[in-house]
Parts: structure tokens; C-alpha cells; sequence
């Protein structure tokens, strides 16, 4: 089991890309940390999520 922004997903062996293109979250503008630790874009494809982790993914929002 995981945890995506606060709720339990099933946990598989996969990447922070495929975890995105999975639940079909549009990649522009979003960020994603990992445990705590912001993961680089150019870096998801490589980084691999473990069971029990918990994962944040956030839209940027212009305003002010």
C-alpha cells in the first residue's frame, strides 16, 4: 500500500512516471515529493516507489 495525497492506492512496482501517467494526471505544472523529498522531473522515470511510501503530488496555482 501507498499513500497519494493522503489516500491509500495500491501499491505496484513502478516508477513516479508511471504512477502519473496511471492515475492520468497531466505532468505539466505539477511537482511530486517522495517521503518528504521533492523528486526532479528529469528523475522520475528512474525513481522507484517503494511499498509504503507516500507520495505528493501538487499543482502549481497562479494568483496572489
Amino acid at each position: 500500500m501507498i499513500r497519494v495525497n493522503g489516500g491509500d492506492d495500491e501499491y505496484l512496482v513502478e516508477t513516479v512516471q508511471n504512477l502519473i501517467d496511471r492515475l492520468a494526471i497531466e505532468s505539466r505544472g505539477i511537482a511530486v515529493a517522495l517521503d518528504g523529498e521533492i523528486v526532479r522531473r528529469s528523475e522520475w522515470s528512474a525513481t522507484i516507489i517503494n511499498d509504503g511510501s507516500s507520495i505528493e503530488i501538487v499543482t502549481a496555482a497562479a494568483g496572489g
